[in-house]
């Protein structure tokens, strides 16, 4: 994955400045959230997001991958965790929890677990024998639909009942650090297999 990222510089530098516009808009939604509806587990998680992929876009070859796999990992395990606390919510009598935002986190489990198989096959010596190709592409097809569709409003609208964050009022800006994370993943998952 570093020889690619290293290998394609202006793709790698747009790709960390995608990633720092959409941490700033996060950053900006999580500190005015007494003004404006957010989800800021969705917004935490985003964040923690872009911070692995500019580790890993700033500093490809330096990253250790043993330590990403690490922090993917505990990522899964408490975006899991989180995923299931909204599961118990959304499904008790009171229905705390509106279904939109139990997707919000069943998407980000599967972002974090793309990414951690995408890291797969990287030792700590930088030899690389994996992912798979194939459900390798497929991920990434995914994952630029999922942009795609996040990108057009209509889609949107169209999809509101299974997309993963509230899109009542969502503007162009409000959306654009999902499809960032969508487009990022999809890159790193071709990086993992060029």
């Amino acid at each position: 994955m570093a020889i690619f990222v290293q290998d394609h510089g202006a793709l790698r530098w747009l790709a960390v400045i995608a990633f720092c516009v959409a941490a700033t808009i996060v950053l900006g939604r999580l500190a005015a959230h007494r003004t404006i509806r957010v989800d800021q587990e969705s917004d935490a998680a985003h964040l923690m997001m872009c911070l692995v992929m500019l580790a890993m876009l700033v500093f490809p070859a330096a990253v250790d991958p043993r330590a990403m796999r690490g922090v993917l990992t505990s990522m899964i395990v408490v975006y899991v965790l989180l995923l299931l606390g909204r599961i118990m919510q959304w499904r008790s009598e009171e229905a705390t929890v509106p279904g939109d935002r139990v997707m919000a986190f069943a998407y980000h489990v599967v972002a974090a677990a793309a990414m951690l198989y995408a890291m797969s096959g990287h030792g700590g010596d930088h030899l690389h024998v994996g992912p798979a190709p194939g459900p390798t592409l497929v991920l990434a097809g995914l994952f630029t639909f999922d942009a795609l569709a996040m990108a057009l409003p209509t889609s949107r609208r169209a999809l509101r009942h299974v997309f993963p964050h509230p899109i009542g009022t969502a503007t162009s800006a409000a959306v654009l650090p999902h499809v960032v994370m969508d487009l990022g993943t999809a890159y790193m998952l071709i990086a993992a297999v060029a």
